[in-house]
């Protein structure tokens, strides 16, 4: 079972004031909306909204903003349907698209849920015993939290698909919890997801920044 910490405070939906992303010669990144189509992963407990359409969404701004800041980013899909008709062959597909060559972080959006409706909060997962995943999901998750105003939360290890599979740095990026009843509503608020698309390309671009300058 997963070692969940409950984050305090509500927070508003109000963006953060920050100088424009700097724009780099060259990235590449992988970008996977979790789930979609026969799969809708998660459900919410009081709208019943499907994880897969948020996932998507999200991801469809963090395109944006990674793009902004003169990457080139691979989403695994672009709309509502599956990559494959069956789980197996779903998952066979996004795994090869996320051992694209030649990418420099991979990242996998998706919406969380707990039997604790007091649960809240972005999560980042990174694949134990990588270092560089594990700084990429720091960044990201620091990003975060900074941006919606929440206490600091370490990144957690794990052992999932979209983080093992990749050859590049990745992180698994738990925007929220469709459990808890406000956070829910937040998920879908466009302002919110705006907020979040914002912060995740930040972390992602900063620890990309950061790697550049040490070479």
């Amino acid at each position: 079972m997963l070692c969940i910490v409950a984050l305090l405070g509500c927070g508003g939906t109000a963006e953060v004031q920050r100088e424009p992303l700097p724009t780099p010669e060259r990235y590449y990144i992988l970008l996977d909306a979790g789930h979609g189509g026969f799969d809708g992963g998660a459900v919410g407990t009081v709208t019943g909204v499907q994880e897969a359409g948020l996932n998507l969404q999200v991801a469809l701004l963090v395109q944006a903003e990674l793009e902004a800041a003169g990457a080139r980013v691979l989403l695994t899909r672009t709309g509502p349907e599956a990559l494959g008709d069956t789980k197996k062959a779903d998952m066979a597909r996004r795994g090869e698209l996320l051992q694209s060559e030649g990418a420099d972080a991979a990242l996998s959006i998706h919406m969380n849920k707990f039997p604790d409706p007091t649960v809240k909060g972005p999560m980042a997962y990174f694949q134990a015993g990588s270092a560089e995943g594990e700084a990429l999901a720091a960044r990201v998750i620091a990003a975060l939290t900074e941006d919606l105003g929440l206490p600091e939360r370490r990144p957690n290890p794990g052992n999932n698909f979209v983080t093992r599979v990749p050859t590049a740095p990745a992180v698994l990026v738990e925007c929220g919890f469709l459990s808890h009843p406000e956070e829910e509503r937040r998920l879908q608020d466009p302002a919110y997801q705006s907020t979040l698309s914002k912060a995740i390309a930040r972390g992602v671009m900063a620890y990309l920044q950061e790697g550049e300058g040490e070479e």
